[in-house]
């Protein structure tokens, strides 16, 4: 600090100081609104500024970690039909899990199946997992997954030897070979 200014120079320049402050703010202020905001009034992207997952967003959302909705109910025609298919180094099982999405034609008979199979079945439960519930998404080792009852085998007529858990009320199918999200079936418990 220089000792001998005269109190008019010492004003100014604080002056001066406080406007190039408030100035940088109203420039960071615009460019936050401009990165959150504008993307979110043309649906380009999800709230933080990624691109969008291309689900419908008038659906209601299955489980998911980060709240960006997923898919609400669908399953993979390669994991249900080939259950022995191997992972390889090249990745080419978990592609093809996520290659293969389909819907899920269950009649309220087979719904109702597996709603009593599931209620007396005490696999592992999670309120919110920690991955995105998506057909071909990676669950993480630390996620507890159980061996898929063969009832259910014998009501989605497929996926066995897979594991599963339940998440909220959906029952989420995990491929035995990849560790990938393999079937999502919506209401469950």
């Amino acid at each position: 600090m220089v000792k001998d200014l005269p109190r008019q120079a010492e004003k100014d320049g604080t002056r001066k100081v406080m406007m190039i402050g408030s100035a940088l703010a109203a420039i960071l202020f615009v460019g936050f609104v401009v990165w959150f905001a504008v993307p979110q009034m043309f649906g380009a992207t999800d709230y933080l500024g990624r691109p969008s997952t291309g689900a419908d967003k008038g659906a209601p959302a299955t489980t998911v970690g980060t709240g960006v909705p997923t898919q609400r109910e669908a399953v993979s025609k390669s994991a249900k039909e080939n259950p022995a298919g191997k992972e390889d180094a090249t990745g080419a099982r978990a592609r093809d899990v996520m290659q293969t999405t389909q819907a899920v034609n269950l009649n309220e008979q087979q719904r109702e199946q597996l709603r009593s199979i599931m209620s007396s079945a005490h696999g592992p439960t999670v309120d919110r997992p920690n991955f995105e519930m998506m057909i071909g998404t990676s669950v993480p080792r630390q996620t507890e997954v159980a061996d898929l009852p063969p009832e259910v085998t014998q009501v989605l007529n497929g996926f066995w030897g897979d594991q599963y858990l339940i998440a909220g009320n959906d029952l989420v199918i995990v491929d035995q070979h990849s560790r990938r999200v393999a079937g999502i079936i919506a209401g469950v418990r």
